[in-house]
């Protein structure tokens, strides 16, 4: 997978995530659900996050909306609010979800 900044990730799946359809293959909702993980902890957050890229952020880091919210320092109506796009994250919370991602990412995250 070819990341938004040009780096390439390369992933193995699992063949219970792959079929066949008509002889081309298609992942299946679980690999897509975890290339959409490993894409969150890798790509860079640049400005204010999208409501996709908070979700994904947050599954991959198995955290509920409240402990992303006292992860960040928000409210977990907050985090609600962005994952609907209803609101975007101010420049402190940015700031807090970056050191977020790369500690994770630092510390080595299971996201299968």
């Amino acid at each position: 997978m070819t990341l938004r900044d040009g780096r390439k990730v390369f992933v193995e799946l699992s063949a219970d995530w792959v079929g066949s359809y008509q002889g081309e293959m298609t992942l299946l909702p679980p690999a897509v659900n975890f290339l959409d993980k490993v894409q969150a902890m890798a790509q860079k957050i640049e400005g204010a996050p999208s409501r996709g890229q908070i979700i994904a952020l947050r599954a991959a880091l198995w955290m509920t909306q409240k402990e992303l919210g006292a992860a960040v320092g928000v409210d977990k109506l907050t985090v609600s609010r962005w994952e609907r796009g209803e609101l975007k994250p101010g420049a402190t919370s940015v700031k807090r979800l970056r050191k977020l991602q790369h500690d994770a990412a630092r510390r080595g995250v299971v996201v299968g």
